[in-house]
C-alpha cells in the first residue's frame, strides 16, 4: 500500500512537472512568435511596448550559389522580403541593423558592382558593402546598422527588401549571409547624427542654384548622399528656359546630375524622393526620373477645368502612388512605378460658372498621407477676368466676355477653403469640411500625428481626427504656418513669433516673439530660418528660450532648414545652397566675412586718398573725376577677387558693385572731362 502511494506521489509530481514545463514553453513560444512572425505572414509591431522589435532571427543566403561556410548552403535566391506591421510610430528616425557574412566590401570587387542594397516600402536607403570594415571579403560575422527618416515607415503594413548585388553583365551575384534582423524607432536625441547638429554650426560649402532670388526646398536622398533642387536656365533655343532637376554631392556641394524635363512650362519648387525615383512638375506634367533617364511623364491637360486657372502641383508618394490635387477639383492617383493612373476623384468647384465673365482662382497644397487615407486642403475664389482692348477708329474699345448664359447669377466672390479626406486606395470620400475664408492658405500642408490631423484656417489652427474629421479643438492664432508635428507640439509662425502648442487640446506651451520664418523640429531643438545678417535661429524646443543665433548666407531671406545625416542645408535668396553642421565658424569663416566687405573696405581707402588729395590740387573739378575713375577700378578689382573667395555675394554685395560702377565711370569722365575744360580755359 506505501508502495502504491509512492508511486502515485511520484507520477503526480512528475505529471505536474510536465505540465509546468509545457506552461512555460507555451509562454515562450507565445512570446517569440508575437516578436518573431514567419517570413512569409505579416509581424504585428507595437511601439508602445518597446522601440526594439526583432522581425528575423533566422539565418539566410542571398546570392547564386553554394556556399559551405555560410547557413544555409544553399542560396534561396537574390531577394529576401519582410513583411510587418505597426500599430503606431513614435519617433522622427529609425534603424535597420542585422549580422552579415561574406558581403563585398564597397568597391574592392570594382566600381557599382556587387551592390547589395536595403530598402524600405521601396525606398533605397543604403547598401551593406557600404558597412563592411574590411579591405577583401570574409565569413566573418559583422553587424550593419542602417539609419532612415521614419517618413518612410506607415502605420499599418510596410516592408523591408534586401538584395543581392550583381556584376557589370550580372552573370554572378553576391553570395552572403545575414541574420537576427532588427527594427528600431529612436528618440530625435538618441539619434546617431544628432550631436552634429548641436549649435553653434558652421558652414561647410555653399553652391549655385541658379535664377534670381531662388530659394527652393532642398530635398536629401534617405541615403543623405545626393540632394535634389529645381532650376530654370536661360537657353535661346528653349521658350521659357530648359527645366532641369539638379542633383548635387552633399558632401561637397558639386554637381552630380542634371535631368532635364523637355518641358516648355517653369518647374514648381516641389521636389519629392521616394521609391529610388525623383519626382517634380509644372503646369502639365508630372515627371519621375530614375538614375540616369526619365522613367515616364504624366500628362496633366486632360484634367484641365474650364474657367478655372491654372495651381502648382504638389506630389505626394505614399505606398508607391504619386498623389496630387490639381486644378481646383481634380485628385489624381498614379502608380509611382509606371506613371499609370490608379483613380481619380472629382469634386467640382463650389460653384458651376456660367459666364466667361468670371473664372475660378484656385490654390492647393501638399497633400498628407497615413492609415491609408490621404488629406487634401484646396482654395476657390471667382474673379472677374482682366479686361482685354481692342483699337476701333484709334480709340480703345474693351472685348465683351462671351457669355453662354445670359441671365447666370453673379457668384459669390467670397472664397472657401475645402478640407477633405479620401480612401488612398479607391478615391471614396470619407469625409470632408469647409470654410469661407478671404486670407487664402496659412499652412502649407495638413499634418497628421497620432491619429488627428492639423491645418491652419484663417486666422487658427485646428485638429480634426483623421479617421472621421471630427472636430477636436480650433485656437485663435494670427496667420499660422504649420511646419511640424513632433513630441505632442504643433509648431507653427505667425507672422513675427513661432508658436508652439499642445497637440491634443490646443493650449499654449510657450511663443517666441520678434524672430520668425520657415522652421524645422529636431533633437529637442527649432531650427528657424530668418531674415537678416543672421539667417538661422535656434530655440529650446521644451521652453522657447535663444540657444543660439548665427548660420549668416549673402541672402535676405531663407528657406525652411532640412536637416539630414548631421548637416543642415537651407537655401537663401542669393540662389544658392547652404550646408552647415556643429563647429566653430573659425578663422576661415571670419575672413570668408571679412571679404566679403572687401569693396566697402576699399571705398574707405579711396574716400581716405581724397580727402589728401584734394587739399592738394587746385583744379577741383580734374581731381575728382580721376578719382572716380580710380575708385571704379578699385571698386572692380576689389569685387573680382571678393567673388573668387565668396561666389555667393554675387547677388548682394557683387551685385551692388556692378550696378554703381557705369554711374561712377560716367560721372568721372564727365568731371575729368570738365576739368580739362577748365584747365584749357585758365591757360
Amino acid at each position: 500500500m506505501g508502495v502504491a502511494k509512492e508511486t502515485i506521489r511520484s507520477t503526480t509530481k512528475t505529471l505536474s512537472f510536465a505540465v509546468l514545463v509545457l506552461l512555460i514553453l507555451f509562454t515562450v513560444v507565445s512570446i517569440i512568435g508575437n516578436a518573431l512572425p514567419d517570413n512569409e505572414g505579416s509581424g504585428q509591431l507595437n511601439s508602445e511596448s518597446t522601440a526594439m522589435y526583432v522581425l528575423d532571427a533566422g539565418h539566410h543566403h542571398l546570392g547564386d550559389g553554394v556556399k559551405l561556410k555560410l547557413t544555409p548552403a544553399d542560396a534561396e535566391g537574390t531577394v529576401y522580403t519582410k513583411i510587418f506591421v505597426m500599430d503606431s510610430i513614435d519617433g522622427d528616425t529609425a534603424s535597420i541593423t542585422l549580422t552579415t557574412k561574406s558581403v563585398v566590401p564597397t568597391d574592392t570587387a570594382g566600381i557599382g558592382q556587387f551592390y547589395d542594397q536595403v530598402y524600405v516600402n521601396g525606398n533605397k536607403i543604403g547598401k551593406l558593402n557600404d558597412y563592411i570594415e574590411a579591405k577583401e571579403q570574409d565569413d566573418l560575422p559583422r553587424s550593419v546598422t542602417i539609419y532612415f527618416s521614419t517618413k518612410l515607415l506607415y502605420s499599418g503594413e510596410n516592408n523591408i527588401t534586401i538584395s543581392s548585388g550583381c556584376n557589370a553583365d550580372c552573370s554572378d551575384y553576391d553570395d552572403f549571409e545575414f541574420y537576427d534582423l532588427r527594427l528600431e524607432i529612436i528618440p530625435e536625441s538618441k539619434y546617431l547624427y544628432s550631436e552634429n547638429l548641436r549649435p553653434p554650426l558652421r558652414k561647410i560649402w555653399s553652391s549655385s542654384i541658379g535664377g534670381y532670388r531662388n530659394t527652393p526646398l532642398p530635398v536629401v536622398s534617405e541615403s543623405g548622399e545626393v540632394i535634389f533642387y529645381t532650376s530654370s536656365q536661360v537657353d535661346p533655343d528653349t521658350p521659357g528656359g530648359k527645366q532641369t532637376i539638379n542633383a548635387i554631392d552633399a558632401r561637397n556641394g558639386e554637381l552630380v546630375q542634371s535631368y532635364e524635363t523637355g518641358g516648355l512650362r517653369e518647374l514648381h519648387d516641389h521636389v519629392v524622393y521616394a521609391e529610388g525615383l525623383v519626382f517634380a512638375s509644372d503646369y502639365e506634367n508630372i515627371y519621375a526620373f530614375g538614375d540616369d533617364v526619365l522613367e515616364w511623364k504624366f500628362n496633366l491637360k486632360p484634367y484641365l477645368g474650364e474657367y478655372i486657372s491654372l495651381s502648382e502641383v504638389y506630389p505626394v508618394v505614399y505606398n508607391n502612388t504619386v498623389y496630387t490635387i490639381f486644378n481646383a477639383g481634380k485628385v489624381l492617383a498614379i502608380d509611382a512605378k509606371t506613371g499609370e493612373l490608379k483613380w481619380n476623384y472629382s469634386f467640382g468647384p463650389g460653384q458651376e460658372l456660367q459666364d466667361e465673365e468670371y473664372w475660378i482662382c484656385s490654390d492647393s497644397t501638399i497633400p498628407a498621407a497615413s492609415k491609408g487615407i490621404i488629406v487634401f486642403m484646396s482654395l476657390e475664389a471667382p474673379f472677374e477676368q482682366v479686361i482685354q482692348y481692342h483699337l476701333e477708329n484709334g480709340q480703345r474699345v474693351p472685348i465683351e466676355p462671351q457669355t453662354e448664359s445670359p441671365n447666370a447669377p453673379t457668384p459669390d466672390k467670397m472664397a472657401f477653403t475645402r478640407v477633405f479626406a479620401l480612401n488612398a486606395s479607391n478615391g471614396e470620400k470619407i469625409w470632408n469640411y469647409s470654410m469661407n475664408s478671404i486670407s487664402g492658405f496659412n499652412g502649407k500642408t495638413p499634418f497628421i500625428y497620432n491619429d488627428l490631423v492639423y491645418f491652419g484656417l484663417g486666422d487658427k489652427i485646428v485638429a480634426r481626427t483623421l479617421g472621421t474629421g471630427r472636430p477636436i479643438w480650433s485656437a485663435d492664432v494670427s496667420w499660422p504656418n504649420i511646419y511640424a508635428v513632433s513630441n505632442g507640439k504643433v509648431f507653427a509662425s505667425a507672422g513675427s513669433d513661432v508658436v508652439v502648442l499642445d497637440a491634443y487640446n490646443g493650449s499654449s506651451v510657450w511663443r517666441s516673439q520678434g524672430s520668425s520664418g520657415p522652421l524645422s523640429v529636431y533633437g529637442g531643438l527649432v531650427y528657424v530660418g530668418i531674415s537678416g545678417n543672421e539667417n538661422l535661429l535656434v530655440l529650446d524646443g521644451n521652453m522657447g528660450e535663444q540657444v543660439w543665433k548665427g548660420g549668416g548666407t549673402f541672402g535676405s531671406t531663407v528657406s525652411q532648414p532640412v536637416l539630414s545625416n548631421g548637416r543642415l542645408y537651407m537655401s537663401a535668396s542669393d540662389s544658392r545652397l547652404y550646408a552647415f553642421e556643429h563647429g566653430e565658424p573659425g578663422n576661415q569663416d571670419i575672413y570668408a566675412s571679412a571679404v566679403g566687405y572687401l569693396p566697402l573696405f576699399a571705398v574707405v581707402a579711396m574716400l581716405v586718398l581724397l580727402m589728401v588729395f584734394m587739399r592738394k590740387i587746385e583744379n577741383k573739378s580734374l581731381g575728382l573725376g580721376l578719382w572716380l575713375l580710380a575708385l571704379a577700378v578699385v571698386l572692380f578689382l576689389s569685387n573680382i577677387i571678393m567673388l573668387e573667395y565668396i561666389p555667393e555675394a554675387g547677388w548682394g554685395m557683387g551685385l551692388l558693385v556692378f550696378m554703381t560702377l557705369p554711374v561712377i565711370f560716367v560721372a568721372g569722365i564727365l568731371l575729368l572731362a570738365y576739368g580739362m575744360w577748365q584747365k584749357r580755359k585758365m591757360k
